[in-house]
């Protein structure tokens, strides 16, 4: 069993393919309907995130994709936080992490879209490469994880870059793919669990 106190997967034998067979057992805390907004900031819970440039321009290939992920690990310093999923597509990302519990998740990913539209000016390029605002989403149930796991891996087929998840380059999937969570298949059709969800 694993002993890690944290919500990101565990290996643990199962015969379930995909996220399940690599997680403990996991329970959310609970919430009284009178907790301040501010406290979802701070929860150590797995958050997903999305990222859209300005004006839905494509800008984020060749060297920049390299810049995001160089900036994500650069950022853990002062933002500890857990790396889970990622996929970086021409206009948007999407982004899977477990913060510490004293990480603020919205200044974490704020840090971020500064380190890139730094390295950005210092190419000589002229901004606003970002929106204002990024879309979060907080992880409280297993399934939910999974399927944002998904999520991630099968947007590049969704929005015809691929034809299956493991040809595109930029995301996680390979990793997650080399655990067994898997097929190298995976992704030519549409996951059911993905059915209905749209998060750009």
């Amino acid at each position: 069993m694993c002993s890690r106190r944290s919500a990101f997967p565990c290996r643990q034998s199962s015969s379930r393919r995909g996220f399940a067979a690599y997680s403990r057992r996991w329970h959310p805390p609970r919430y009284h309907r009178d907790m301040p907004n501010y406290r979802r900031h701070y929860l150590a819970l797995p958050v997903f995130v999305t990222l859209v440039t300005h004006g839905r321009a494509g800008w984020l290939n060749g060297d920049r994709v390299e810049d995001v992920l160089v900036a994500m690990r650069g950022v853990k310093l002062n933002y500890p936080f857990r790396h889970i999923a990622h996929v970086i597509l021409p206009d948007h990302i999407h982004w899977l992490f477990e913060p510490e519990a004293d990480t603020n998740f919205s200044k974490l990913v704020s840090a971020v879209k500064r380190e890139v539209t730094w390295r950005m000016k210092a190419q000589g390029r002229e901004g606003p490469f970002w929106q204002n605002r990024f879309y979060d989403h907080l992880i409280r149930e297993e399934a939910d994880l999974q399927a944002h796991l998904d999520y991630i891996h099968f947007n590049p087929v969704k929005h015809g870059h691929c034809k299956r998840a493991a040809d595109w380059p930029h995301s996680s999937f390979k990793s997650w793919l080399a655990r067994g969570a898997y097929t190298s298949d995976w992704g030519v059709a549409e996951p059911g669990n993905l059915i209905g969800m749209n998060l750009e």
